[in-house]
């Protein structure tokens, strides 16, 4: 069994793989039950195809560690991968797909709101389907913003609305509990992908742009659950990830789009299977007797 440290994982889990790995998630035969908190931890189990993985990542404030441990078919444990950095790389690859099936085609303007510990990879994910001429960082202090935009070529910029009228595609990843910019702000045309709130008292997105948009989750029930921008809005869903990958979603009619993700527990299982499967290939990892 392999164990792989928050360095490793990320090196076995280039972009690239993880967003083909979210593509698996959302193709494959999955079963991911909603999370759960005990103690001061966010427990989801969940299974793709032949392999089941357990994420066990703490909540505390400042304390951000966890583990992702597969197991194969016969219930045998393969490996254990870094909990945050999985749910990190896997949650902006998500976001990276969405974008590629959803946003037009062509240069674009990205604007990240949030520059936490979600939003290198949200840029990453970004990068790695559409070229970017611009990347706008907005936080509430701008020197967290020019942190990130220092780190990978943008610009920070102060005003969260000026940021989104300039950009064609938007991702938001922040612990907003109101929405971040005005409908005003958003041109036709624009994608954006809100992975931030994931309780109903969060909110990143403001109901008039919720309404006008075709708005997809990764999953139905767990929206329902856990989207607070869905929930606070009473917006529905027009459609899932999977229905739009399978080519059974409704055509999209809207001149913005929305993917709103709360992450389930199939992208971690597909995620940490590619880790694990490159650090075997590559004799990386820890092994654990």
């Amino acid at each position: 069994m392999i164990f792989l440290d928050a360095e490793a994982t990320r090196e076995c889990l280039p972009m690239p793989d993880a967003i083909e790995a979210m593509v698996h998630a959302f193709t494959g035969d999955a079963e991911a039950p909603l999370r759960s908190l005990v103690g001061p931890s966010l427990v989801m189990p969940g299974r793709l195809d032949d392999e089941m993985a357990v994420k066990v990542v703490s909540i505390v404030p400042g304390n951000p560690v966890g583990l992702v441990i597969v197991f194969g078919d016969d219930g045998s444990p393969i490996g254990i991968v870094d909990g945050p950095t999985v749910t990190a790389i896997r949650t902006g690859a998500v976001a990276g797909m969405a974008t590629r099936v959803l946003a037009p085609e062509g240069n674009a303007t990205l604007a990240m709101l949030g520059a936490g510990a979600m939003a290198f990879d949200q840029i990453e994910a970004i990068r790695a389907v559409r070229p970017l001429d611009r990347i706008l960082v907005w936080s509430r202090t701008i020197e967290n913003a020019a942190k990130i935009a220092d780190r990978v070529g943008g610009e920070p910029i102060a005003d969260a609305d000026q940021a989104v009228a300039e950009a064609s595609i938007v991702s938001c990843a922040t612990p907003a509990t109101v929405p971040l910019f005005s409908d005003d702000s958003v041109g036709p045309g624009t994608h954006i992908n809100a992975v931030g709130a994931f309780t109903p008292e969060m909110a990143e997105l403001n109901s008039e742009t919720l309404e006008r948009a075709y708005v997809v989750v990764d999953d139905v029930e767990a929206a329902e659950a856990e989207a607070g921008d869905l929930i606070q809005a009473d917006r529905a869903p027009n459609t899932t990830l999977r229905a739009l990958l399978e080519g059974t979603a409704p055509q999209v009619g809207e001149d913005v789009t929305v993917f709103k993700s709360v992450g389930v527990a199939a992208q971690d299982v597909a995620a940490a299977s590619v880790a694990l499967a490159n650090a075997a290939r590559q004799g990386r990892g820890v092994r654990l007797t």
